[in-house]
This record gives C-alpha cells, structure tokens and sequence, in this order.
C-alpha cells in the first residue's frame, strides 16, 4: 500500500465504485452458484416466467376488453373515433389532412367499416412492436417493477389503440428505434426516416421530433451528467423561443394557446394553461419549460385529472422515475472516461426528450399527451430493460469465465483500483462472461 493511500481517504466517487465493484461480484458469485446448486436463486428465475405469464394474461384481457366495445370507458376517450368514422362515411369532408390520410389506410385495409376489428388491429400491432422491445433485451434482468410498467403499458393500448385512432402508425416510427441495436448510418438514419414520414402524412409536428433527435443524438454522444444534460434541454429551449418567432412569426406556445382559445377547465378538465400568463419569447420559454416538468411530474394530472388520470400519472413517475435511477446505475458502473450509454441506448434516450419537448410546445391538455405518449412508453420500456445489469448481454455470445475475470474479482484493496479500474465483474454483470475479458465498452456512437 503506497503512502497516498494509507494517508488520504478515499473519495466519495471512489466509495460509490468500489461499493457497485463489490456488488458485481457479489452478484457474479450468486449466479455461479446458482448454476452449480440447483434451487438455489430460483426466486428470482422464475420472475421472466412469471412476468411473461402475467403479461400474456394482460394482453388477452385487453383484447378482450376492446372486443366487447370498451365497456365503463367514457365517452370523450373517442372522440378521434368519431371523427375516423364520420370521414369514412363523407359525412366530414372538413376535416385535416392526417384524418383524411388515416381514414383512407383504415378503407385501403378494409376495416372502414368493422370498428371492432378495427380496434383490435390497432391493439394488436402495440403488443407485437412491444414483444419486439422486450426481446431486444435480456428478459431475466427485468425487475418486477419493469413487467408493472410493461403491463400497464398493454393497458394504455387497450385505452388509446382500441379504437379508430391516428396513432396507429406511430408505431412504425417506433419499431425503427427499438428493432436497430447496431451502429453506422443505416441504424441512425432509418429511424430519422420514419419520422419524417410520419410527420409529411400525418403529424408535421414530428419534423420538429427528427429534428430535436438528431441534435440531442449527437449532444449526447459525449458522457454527460444530469445538470449538462438538463441545461442541453434548456438551451434547446431557449434556441426554439428564439427561432419561432424569427422563422414561424409566433411564440413556442402560440399553437396550443390557440387551440385552447375557446376551450375551457370546466369542458375539459387536463387542460395545459399557461403557467405564468404572458406573450412572447421569454413567456414561451418559461411555460414550455415549465410544461415539460409537468409531464415528467405530473402534479397537475393528478390534481385535476380524476381517478383514472391519478393512476395513469402514477404509473408515468414509476417509468420515469426508474429511468433515472437505471441510468444513474448505469453512471456509476460505467468505466470513469467512458460512455454510459451505448449507441442504441443514446438513439432511444434522445427519442425520448425529442418527444417530450415537442409535446411540451403543441399539446393542448394532458388526455390528448397521454394519448401520443402511448406509443412512445415502448421506448421508454426497451431503454428501461437495455439498461439493467446485464440486459446488454442479450446479443453477445456468452462462453466460459475468462481467467481475466477470475482475475478482476479479486478484492479491492487499494484507492487507486477503486478509482480506476473497470472490474471484470462489472463487465461481466453487464454484458455476460464472455465479456468479463474485454476492457472496453460499446461506443456511444
């Protein structure tokens, strides 16, 4: 032991390391085990079957749910629907655009007059692209709080998918971003594809989407922490309350303003209001911003949302929240100097602010975010999953322990091996043993 460190203690950085290289071998060290003494940890072995299990019962509860017409939903949860079925039949000639083009995909697929069908189509399609997020990932790191939030996302599909609805392509945009877990330009560009195809038909807000995509895509190739990565979010901001009115001739809140002219709390109860009443750039900057917070902590969905509102804003802190401790888990195992996320990690994390931010510009009340939000959880669920202690795995190719890793899980005793060195152990929760041996993680780009 070197004079420095029998003289200095360690560093807080230094104890929260050598405590998550403690953990990794402890956890190395249970499953060797497990896999020597059968019955042993088959708790938590069970939890896929288990979880799975219990999500196919979801799943066909939904449908049976959206079969029999949505029974106890009520009615404004439709209002889409109506408007599906009122141009199917001519009897809407003024409405949009994106209503006329979903109308014609639901005649050219022969569904313009079979709702039912129709419905269940529209739940169908979330659930596959949901299986396809879930097996991009190693489904035995899933924790029970993860198979709560998957479940709770079919139930969302069973609301918002189960009947007529624009969003029924959205979850196109969405598998480009969950199927691609490589790197290079096809695995970047498709997804940016995807969105601009859906913004030209249907949503022209998701120009905006691509757009914010790619430069919080290549903003977060660099290892950030929260506050850079928080004042990247305002500075983006602050560069659209400047932009907006230059370029479009309005301020960042104009367009949700305007649809709310003649809306009011009492006709609609998750209303998004101003914050702070006021016009121009610093107004649309500040209740933008102030919006945004409000769909990471939804108080006020709670407060004004009624009993169904309340669950379903629980059930977006539980995501959130999650996210966030995942990704600080992943901070503290990551290698000091190195990435935190991988490059499919980044494309998904920066899907999912490019979202949150265009949302937090044009959506008029929290029903109508809820409802686009919907297909956007897969996401959030594929990030959540990718991000578990050893969910990356899933694509590597495991084989025998690595005298290296016997090597790396040798205890801790120096302040400069706890500062410095990525443990074997680490690796090897994170991405299988047959990585125990490699000293270098995925790139963020």
């Amino acid at each position: 032991m070197t004079a420095r460190q029998s003289s200095e203690p360690l560093t807080r950085r230094e104890l929260t390391r050598a405590r998550a290289d403690a953990a990794a071998r402890r956890t190395e060290y249970r499953h060797r085990l497990i896999q020597r003494t059968p019955g042993i940890g088959d708790r938590g072995h069970h939890r896929p079957f288990v979880g799975g299990s219990l999500l196919m019962i979801a799943s066909l509860l939904a449908l049976a749910w959206v079969a029999a017409e949505q029974p106890g939903l009520p009615g404004h949860f439709a209002n889409d629907e109506g408007t599906i079925i009122s141009v199917n039949r001519g009897t809407f000639t003024e409405a949009d655009s994106s209503f006329q083009l979903i109308a014609a995909v639901y005649r050219w697929m022969g569904l313009a007059e079979m709702p039912t069908l129709a419905a269940l189509v529209g739940v169908a399609s979330y659930l596959l692209v949901l299986t396809v997020a879930i097996s991009r990932t190693r489904t035995t790191t899933a924790e029970w709080v993860d198979w709560a939030i998957i479940i709770c996302c079919v139930a969302l599909a069973a609301v918002y998918h189960g009947a007529y609805t624009k969003d029924l392509l959205t979850v196109g945009a969405v598998l480009t971003l969950v199927v691609n877990r490589g790197r290079g330009l096809p695995a970047e560009l498709v997804p940016v594809a995807a969105m601009l195809l859906y913004a030209q038909g249907f949503r022209t807000y998701w120009f905006l989407v691509a757009g914010l995509y790619l430069a919080l895509r290549l903003a977060l190739r660099a290892r950030r922490g929260w506050t850079a990565t928080l004042a990247l979010i305002l500075v983006l901001y602050a560069g659209l309350s400047v932009v907006f009115p230059l370029v479009v001739g309005v301020d960042l809140d104009h367009y949700r303003l305007m649809v709310n002219e003649h809306r009011t709390a009492e006709s609609v109860n998750t209303l998004i209001v101003q914050f702070f009443p006021g016009a121009g750039p610093v107004s649309g900057f500040v209740n933008s911003v102030l919006t945004f917070a409000s769909f990471v902590i939804p108080i006020p969905l709670m407060l004004r949302g009624g009993a169904i509102y309340l669950v379903v804003a629980l059930v977006l802190l539980a995501i959130w929240g999650s996210l966030i401790a995942a990704i600080r888990s992943a901070r503290i195992r990551a290698p000091r100097g190195s990435s935190v996320l991988t490059a499919f990690q980044n494309r998904l994390f920066a899907a999912i602010l490019a979202f949150l931010i265009v949302q937090s510009i044009f959506e008029p009340d929290y029903g109508s975010f809820l409802r686009h939000l919907t297909p956007m959880l897969i996401v959030a669920v594929c990030l959540l999953l990718s991000l578990r202690p050893g969910a990356t795995g899933a694509s590597a190719r495991r084989g025998p322990t690595s005298a290296a890793c016997r090597r790396g899980q040798r205890p801790v005793g120096t302040t400069d091996a706890a500062a410095t060195r990525t443990s074997a152990a680490t690796r090897a929760q994170e991405n299988g043993p047959a990585a125990a041996s490699t000293p270098a993680v995925e790139s963020a780009w």
